[in-house]
C-alpha cells in the first residue's frame, strides 16, 4: 500500500469524524431544545401534558442519538468503570505494536529500538457514574518484548504468592 492512499485514507477517516461530530451536536442540541420546549409547554398550558410527553420523549431519544452518533462520546462511553465509579479513577491500557504498523519506538526499561512489543496508555480520569467526564493526565510507555514479558512474569509471580504475615 503507498503512503498516498493512507494518507488519502487517514484524511477520509478525519472528516467523517468531524461530520459525525458536527450530527451527534446538532441532535443534542436538538433534544435539549426540544425538551425545553415540552417543559415550558406543559407549563404555560397543562391540559397538552401528553403532547409535551411525546415531545420530551422524542428529544430523550434525540440526546442519546447525538451521544452515540458522536465520536467524543463514543470514545468516552467504550472506556466507562462500573457505574458505581464516582471521582478519580485510573486506568491501564495495554495493545500489542506490532511491525505491520511500521512505526519504531523506544523501550521505556531498556532503552532499545523496537518495531514491536507492547504499548500500555495509562489515564488519570474524573468519572460519574463510570464515564469519564474529564482526563487529568495520561500517557504512554513502550516496552520491547523481552522487558513486556519480564513484567508480566514478574506480576504474575507477586500476585500468586500470598501475602507475607507477619509473625511475633
Amino acid at each position: 500500500m503507498s503512503k498516498k492512499s493512507s494518507d488519502v485514507i487517514a484524511l477520509a477517516d478525519t472528516v467523517s469524524d468531524l461530520m459525525y461530530g458536527v450530527a451527534g451536536w446538532m441532535l443534542v442540541v436538538l433534544g435539549v431544545a426540544g425538551s425545553v420546549g415540552a417543559v415550558g409547554g406543559a407549563i404555560q398550558n397543562p391540559s397538552s401534558i401528553s403532547i409535551a410527553a411525546v415531545l420530551f420523549l422524542l428529544s430523550a431519544c434525540f440526546i442519546a442519538f447525538g451521544v452515540f452518533v458522536n465520536p467524543q462520546f463514543r470514545r468516552r462511553l467504550n472506556r466507562r468503570h462500573s457505574l458505581t465509579r464516582f471521582g478519580e479513577v485510573q486506568s491501564v491500557d495495554r495493545r500489542v505494536l506490532s511491525p505491520n504498523e511500521g512505526r519504531s519506538e523506544l523501550c521505556i526499561e531498556c532503552d532499545t529500538q523496537m518495531t514491536r512489543g507492547v504499548i500500555r496508555r495509562y489515564r488519570e480520569e474524573f468519572a460519574v457514574a463510570g464515564v469519564p467526564v474529564y482526563t487529568r493526565s495520561d500517557g504512554t510507555n513502550h516496552y520491547c518484548p523481552d522487558c513486556a514479558t519480564a513484567d508480566f512474569a514478574h506480576d504474575a509471580s507477586e500476585r500468586s504468592q500470598p501475602p507475607a504475615v507477619e509473625r511475633s
